[in-house]
């Protein structure tokens, strides 16, 4: 067959593929709306609801388009359809998570530029010893105080790949070896694992977070941090003792003095970074003391860089942001402000709570982390847990559990996964390109089974001690 022939062929799978992927993401969605019946429990608007949420979460996991498109046509859809009255599909727009996204994401751009992350995780590396051991250790230590400087996990992530295929690169490390994919993992730990530090460092918590609120039951920053900073410091240590073991040393290299003549070369801090530094500083000492609701505070931080006499940033920097990841977010929470609007909540827990009547705290912590892992593959974390945030939120008040470490549970739960498609920041990493699929899967893998036994052993009893089981 001529080199014409195979081109053909090829466009021709890809064609059959691209259109059996559409006729699932529209054919599903059909199905179901005239599979369910309407009746007294399930109105119209639930069953517009699931065909909206099904044609979304199809679309995402099959990237038929690109996610933000694919939120404003659910988001503009389910307005134009009926499903809900557009201030419910837009809410939102008028809460502080959307916001506190927009301030994160801005916050990485500007944290990059001002060659903070380098001089942070440099003195880390160095005062570890720039052994291969060393870089790992320095690179999941630093994370700590990124991940209470830059508080959005997309940026993080963005951030750590970036450094660690730098250092990769720059210490010739050979493709597909343990060296090479255990740096590279040392910095998905530290831009993911300090997410539990601090209720601020990530995007899931405080989306979470925002559900509780609706109901009474949210936590703030020094609560969660009384509560969660010392046993998740430790899942931190513990994640990396796990690197170090899986992926140990099959790659001579001499960091030493490379990383060295890196940290002098950043030279004395600029007033540049000394003035961001003190904003990020103010931040916290205000998600810590303010009372005010941290998307508020991130936005006024982001703009204070830019304030005459403070110039920290410049519209060069707004250019970086990605903003595509706002709208994602505005939508993935607008399918949980649809589902508690047509009641999609209250029904399916009301199915459920014969099952789980007489499970307790415990199992019903289980029980939600399992949903957690089962939900990230089938659907993005975000959509995840909008989706099904405030269902374990009802379920758990109506049981008289404790709303508070169910719904918690369940974030840990989605967190976790066995293959990278199940989680886009995990595919950045991979995308990198360092090390195989079988390597990916033996991270993933070994962390999932660790992270339930860590729940069970240390953070639940943890919980019980300080009352965060309420």
């Amino acid at each position: 067959m001529d080199k014409q022939g195979i081109t053909a062929d090829k466009k021709t799978v890809f064609d059959l593929k691209f259109f059996i992927k559409w006729g699932i993401a529209i054919g599903v969605p059909c199905i179901l709306y005239f599979a369910i019946p309407q009746t007294e429990a399930v109105s119209l608007e639930m069953r517009k609801f699931f065909v909206c949420t099904a044609w979304a979460i199809l679309t995402w996991a099959m990237n038929l388009l690109p996610v933000y498109i694919s939120g404003l046509l659910l988001t503009v859809g389910a307005i134009l359809w009926g499903v809900a009255p557009a201030n419910v599909v837009l809410s939102p727009w008028t809460g502080s998570v959307v916001w506190l996204s927009l301030g994160g994401l801005t916050l990485s751009v500007i944290f990059e530029k001002s060659g903070l992350m380098q001089r942070i995780a440099y003195f880390f590396i160095v005062k570890s010893g720039g052994s291969y051991k060393g870089i790992i250790t320095g690179i999941t230590l630093s994370g700590i105080v990124v991940g209470l400087l830059v508080p959005n996990m997309t940026g993080r992530v963005a951030l750590y790949c970036a450094l660690c295929f730098g250092i990769y690169n720059a210490l010739k490390i050979p493709k597909n070896s343990n060296t090479g994919a255990g740096i590279m993992f040392a910095g998905f730990v530290a831009a993911i694992a300090p997410s539990w530090l601090y209720l601020s460092a990530s995007e899931n918590l405080q989306l979470v977070n925002s559900y509780l609120k609706e109901t009474g039951n949210s936590v703030s920053w020094m609560q969660y941090f009384i509560s969660n900073f010392p046993v998740m410091l430790l899942w931190l240590i513990v994640l990396l003792i796990m690197v170090r073991i899986l992926f140990k040393q099959d790659a001579s290299i001499d960091g030493k003095e490379y990383f060295k003549e890196k940290q002098e070369s950043l030279g004395k801090m600029s007033k540049k970074e000394i003035k961001f530094l003190v904003i990020l500083i103010l931040l916290v000492i205000a998600m810590v003391f303010s009372g005010i609701d941290a998307g508020w505070l991130f936005i006024l931080a982001v703009i204070a860089c830019f304030l005459p006499g403070v110039d920290v940033a410049d519209i060069e920097d707004m250019k970086q942001v990605n903003f595509p990841m706002v709208f994602f977010v505005a939508a993935t929470m607008a399918i949980g402000s649809m589902s508690n609007a047509v009641g999609v909540a209250g029904l399916v827990s009301e199915l459920m709570m014969p099952i789980l009547q007489n499970v307790g705290n415990f199992g019903l912590i289980l029980f939600a982390w399992l949903t957690g892992v089962i939900t990230d593959m089938m659907m993005t974390p975000l959509a995840g847990m909008a989706a099904f945030s405030p269902l374990f939120i009802d379920i758990a008040a109506k049981l008289g559990l404790s709303v508070v470490g169910t719904t918690f549970s369940f974030v840990w739960g989605v967190e976790q996964l066995f293959f990278p498609y199940e989680w886009a920041l995990f595919l950045i990493l991979f995308s990198y390109d360092v090390f195989d699929m079988k390597k990916a899967m033996k991270f993933c893998t070994v962390r999932t089974i660790l992270s339930i036994i860590f729940l069970a052993l240390l953070i639940y009893p943890y919980w019980m001690m300080t009352g965060f089981l309420r």
